[in-house]
């Protein structure tokens, strides 16, 4: 017997909300199966919500894959986010719900299962996405945020074709399934692939025994097109490092698009705020000022941007005595750096991990000795560095 948690559908009046008819319709199916329980599904008005509940809660070989499969899918999908993602994939009108009528998430979570199977599915990969907290995040090596364009089907089955590949390799189940959202400035993929062969006790009908499978696992990465940013959500540095090749290669052609080590970091300004302006004793450098900074929002999911804009930032916060919330993450920042031999000021824009910009030429020198001075360059390069990205500089 396997203990089947059904968080939602369990609690009292939850599968009792479906429609009755959408219910009958789910579990018609099955009825052979609920009779040798002496469970009744004879008419949308016999069932026994909660004689059904004890039967999936308490599996076991016997009871229907495809039957497990779909109730643990309402159940995952049950909650206001969930149905709101799938609302925006399927219209409302073809789910067969009366207009205004009082549908629970469950009972519209069942509607898209038996008329949208397919795209109830990707909505189930998607909320699994939205649920990731912790990414890591890797800036493209290039001035401008590279484009992205839909690809083609053949390439999209060559990406999970290379990722099936490198998973394989390190004897882990066959079988990579790769969906693309595009969501405005935001395009996600979910990425789901087989983990090592795993084997663990059971018991069936009162009988020890084990149970050998192929666990499934998954992974997102959320690429932003405004600022040419990969976030990655992935179980080991190896396997973030492949997605970045991966995504680098097969959705804007170049695997090094998205380089995993670590040259620039705006902590200074963490650490030191103002003081970590200073000019310092490097020759020729009169001030340096806060123009810019990108603030992420503490829940990384939805990936919210603050972007702070003025004359001096440090000043403005100290002046009116305000938080520029630099405990948040440090996504960008642009400075203003006078010179004593220039009449105009060099522009320097930080964004970690990997790029730069600022103006070459002679003065690129001082610029390069001033970040190195107050730690915007790191002294050493993060071990997670897989191959040598230039810094990138442009006018």
């Amino acid at each position: 017997m396997t203990s089947v948690r059904l968080p939602r559908l369990s609690r009292p009046g939850v599968l009792e909300s479906i429609a009755p008819k959408r219910l009958f319709e789910l579990l018609q199916p099955y009825t052979d199966f609920f009779a040798s329980r002496s469970v009744r599904i004879e008419s949308p008005d016999s069932i026994d919500c909660q004689a059904v509940i004890r039967e999936i809660t308490q599996a076991d070989r016997e009871t229907p894959a495809d039957l497990l499969d779909a109730i643990c899918l309402i159940d995952e999908l049950a909650n206001a986010v969930a149905v709101e993602l799938l609302l925006d994939r399927v219209p409302a009108s073809s789910l067969g719900l009366e207009p205004g009528g009082e549908h629970s998430e469950a009972d519209i979570v069942t509607a898209a299962l038996l008329s949208h199977r397919e795209k109830l599915v990707q909505t189930h990969a998607l909320s699994r996405l939205k649920r990731a907290r912790s990414y890591d995040y890797f800036q493209a090596n290039q001035t401008t945020a590279p484009k992205f364009v839909t690809p083609a089907e053949e390439t999209l089955e060559q990406l999970e074709h290379d990722i099936d590949s490198w998973h394989v390799e390190r004897f882990r189940a066959q079988g990579t399934k790769v969906e693309i959202f595009e969501n405005g400035n935001e395009v996600e993929f979910s990425i789901m692939h087989g983990s090592l062969y795993r084997r663990q006790p059971v018991l069936n009908n009162g009988r020890f025994g084990f149970q050998s499978f192929w666990p499934v696992q998954s992974a997102s990465a959320i690429y932003n097109r405004e600022f040419g940013e990969l976030r990655i959500n992935a179980k080991s540095a190896k396997e973030k490092a492949l997605y970045c090749r991966l995504l680098g290669m097969h959705m804007f052609g170049n695997e090094d698009l998205f380089p995993t080590g670590t040259k620039y970091t705006l902590e200074p300004l963490r650490e030191f705020e103002f003081d970590a302006l200073a000019p310092g004793d490097i020759e020729g450098v009169r001030n340096v000022r806060m123009v810019e900074l990108w603030l992420g929002d503490p829940d990384s999911r939805y990936g919210v941007i603050t972007i702070r804009k003025g004359d001096d930032l440090f000043d403005w916060a100290q002046a009116k005595k305000k938080d520029i919330h630099i405990e948040r993450r440090l996504i960008s920042a642009t400075f203003k750096m006078e010179l004593l031999s220039r009449k105009t000021e060099l522009a320097i824009t930080v964004r970690p991990p990997n790029v730069a910009i600022y103006s070459r030429g002679s003065v690129s020198a001082i610029i390069e000795a001033w970040l190195t001075q107050r730690g915007f360059i790191l002294a050493k390069q993060s071990p997670r560095r897989t191959r040598h990205e230039p810094a990138l500089a442009g006018t």
